[in-house]
């Protein structure tokens, strides 16, 4: 009689199924709810005439389910291997006579492929309902099965993965979210505590979100409406990498089980060689969400100061050594832990003083870059809420020039009481290469550099990207549009007179006939359309309490309406507009200064 190798036991299998049978049922009951059942709404809107699409919708439900596989492939994990966490069981279940590759190929097949089923037979009925009367297409019914079908194997991967890394049943969860997320949390709390310490420091989207999948499924995964009854998914790609990660780690959890310490059940960490990288890893993550909350919550420090460096080295040593401890701790299943370590908490403090020097001291020349010039193809200059976007070689030289006059200021005295102007500079270098920086100044000791950032934001070519729209200014486009006007008025409980602003509403016909005779030919001779970032006598004197304001629409499309609007205060030399405005309206035009209203605030145009 041959002999032949098994990597599947049916009676485990039956065993497994019998006892965890309603976790599957739970799953199709509720994706029978929230599939077929849900769109039976939007199907009887459809068919009484109402413009609804339930191939949208049913995307849209498809997207959300990919984010409740997380937890229905954690409990499927955690049912599976749930021998592997208790001394008893895990003893009895390896005294059968059985290769530890069939044990575990047997519980992870059995504990994913009803999940799969479910979703299968889900998308079958759906297409059955609604597809023969051609509410639905079959390709999106496709979609839905493809996108939880992704999600349940590279969730499932990823938590089988943490059951093989630890001997605990409650850390599994624990240690999902945490993989799930660590990576982002950890990036996001460095560049947040380099920001209190490094002059000019600007967080960028994360460099290393893509180790974070519950993070950059969040962030990422979406649809998109390019036309009727139509869509396109954003992120795919990115799901199916995850997919295929979850089948890579689910090939690694298969080595870890071979080699896994029976023993280990119980453990915080079953496998030896990663003790120490279970320490470290707590120790500096503990330290920079320590730091991080501390800074966020609790303490205030002034912007950019070098001595911040200290304060948050400080508290980063704190957190490490709550963290190792706490390892320790975990690991050893005991609070005597005190009597050793301290040579591995020296190594972690070491790491994080290197982290927080190397920065303070510049040693990455991070605080010095500034690109040259023949390398930027585009910066965008951000004050106030108001941005220059510069193409143009003489003002992208000028962006250059403020950049290195703010690195040359950074040493001088300043005073927080007058005003600060946050300034953001991002430059595009090529491809997606972008460099961000950001600088707070103050009227006290930069008011000259508050004044170049003034006129590079009044550059000819920024007023005509704010007033020229890309979306054209036509009848059919404006949604609503109106000029908010100041005068004085009664107050009601005084009545005392008191300056405020009144709303005048355009028609859209209106709204275009002042576009095209006042604010266009103003913003063509750079009479509109500026920014005031200081107000003085002099910006009294000339500027009028004037905001008009069209906002615009592209034609509705189902599910994705984009939105653009138009800002502009009018002054003394915006004659076209105030031609307009003087023809059409009733309104008195007054300058702040012919109204006798102080301008001693924070109001920018």
């Amino acid at each position: 009689m041959k002999s032949k190798i098994s990597f599947f036991n049916r009676g485990i299998s039956r065993n497994l199924l019998r006892r965890f049978w309603p976790l599957w049922a739970a799953w199709l009951v509720f994706l029978l709810l929230l599939v077929p059942g849900s769109l039976s709404g939007t199907a009887d809107m459809i068919r009484r005439g109402f413009e609804q699409s339930l191939n949208i919708e049913l995307i849209r439900i498809s997207l959300s389910l990919v984010f409740f596989a997380a937890p229905v492939s954690v409990a499927a994990a955690m049912a599976m291997f749930h021998y592997l966490y208790q001394s008893r069981s895990c003893g009895m279940m390896n005294a059968l006579p059985l290769r530890r590759e069939t044990m575990f190929s047997t519980a992870y097949w059995t504990g994913l492929v009803p999940l799969l089923l479910a979703e299968i037979f889900t998308a079958l009925l759906t297409a059955l309902l609604y597809c023969p009367g051609g509410l639905l297409r079959l390709t999106t019914a496709l979609d839905f099965l493809a996108l939880t079908a992704l999600a349940t194997v590279a969730f499932y991967g990823l938590a089988v993965f943490c059951g093989m890394l630890t001997g605990n049943l409650l850390v599994l969860p624990v240690l999902f979210v945490l993989l799930g997320l660590s990576a982002a949390v950890a990036e996001g709390c460095a560049r947040c505590l380099l920001e209190a310490f490094v002059y000019g420091m600007r967080r960028p989207s994360l460099s290393f979100g893509f180790l974070a999948p519950l993070y950059q499924l969040a962030r990422i995964l979406n649809y998109d409406v390019p036309e009727e009854d139509s869509y396109r998914i954003i992120g795919y790609g990115l799901l199916a990498a995850y997919g295929a990660a979850g089948l890579v780690l689910s090939f690694v959890s298969l080595l870890l089980y071979r080699r896994r310490r029976m023993e280990a059940a119980t453990d915080t960490v079953a496998i030896p060689v990663l003790k120490p990288a279970f320490k470290y890893c707590m120790s500096l993550g503990t330290a920079l969400v320590l730091a991080y909350v501390m800074l966020q919550y609790f303490i205030t420090l002034p912007v950019n100061g070098r001595a911040n460096a200290w304060i948050v080295l400080g508290l980063m040593l704190v957190g490490a050594f709550l963290g190792y401890f706490a390892a320790e701790m975990l690991i050893q299943k005991t609070l005597r832990v005190f009597h050793r370590g301290w040579r591995g908490l020296a190594a972690a403090c070491a790491v994080v003083a290197v982290f927080v020097l190397a920065f303070r001291f510049d040693l990455f020349g991070y605080e010095r870059r500034v690109p040259a010039a023949e390398n930027v193809e585009q910066v965008i200059v951000e004050c106030m809420g108001k941005e220059a976007r510069l193409t143009e070689k003489e003002n992208i030289a000028a962006a250059l020039d403020f950049h290195r006059d703010v690195l040359a200021a950074r040493g001088r005295d300043r005073s927080y009481d007058d005003g600060s102007y946050s300034v953001q500079l991002s430059y595009s270098l090529g491809g997606e290469k972008v460099m961000l920086r950001s600088y707070l100044l103050t009227r006290t000791a930069d008011d000259a550099l508050v004044r170049e950032a003034e006129a590079l934001l009044n550059c000819h070519e920024a007023i005509l990207a704010r007033v020229v729209k890309e979306l054209p200014v036509e009848e059919q486009f404006i949604d609503s549009a109106e000029v908010e006007y100041g005068q004085w008025y009664p107050r009601m409980d005084t009545g005392e007179e008191d300056f405020g602003f009144s709303t005048l509403e355009l028609t859209r016909a209106e709204a275009m006939s002042l576009y095209r005779e006042g604010v266009l030919p103003d913003a063509e001779a750079d009479a509109i359309g500026r920014v005031h970032l200081v107000t003085d006598k002099a910006y009294a004197g000339s500027t009028y309490p004037l905001t008009i304001r069209i906002d615009l629409r592209e034609p509705d499309r189902q599910g994705y309406t984009p939105y653009y609007f138009i800002i502009v205060d009018v002054e003394k030399d915006s004659v076209n507009t105030l031609r307009w405005l003087r023809e059409h309206t009733q309104l008195e035009l007054k300058t702040w200064e012919d109204w006798g209203v102080s301008t001693d605030f924070d109001y920018y145009g």
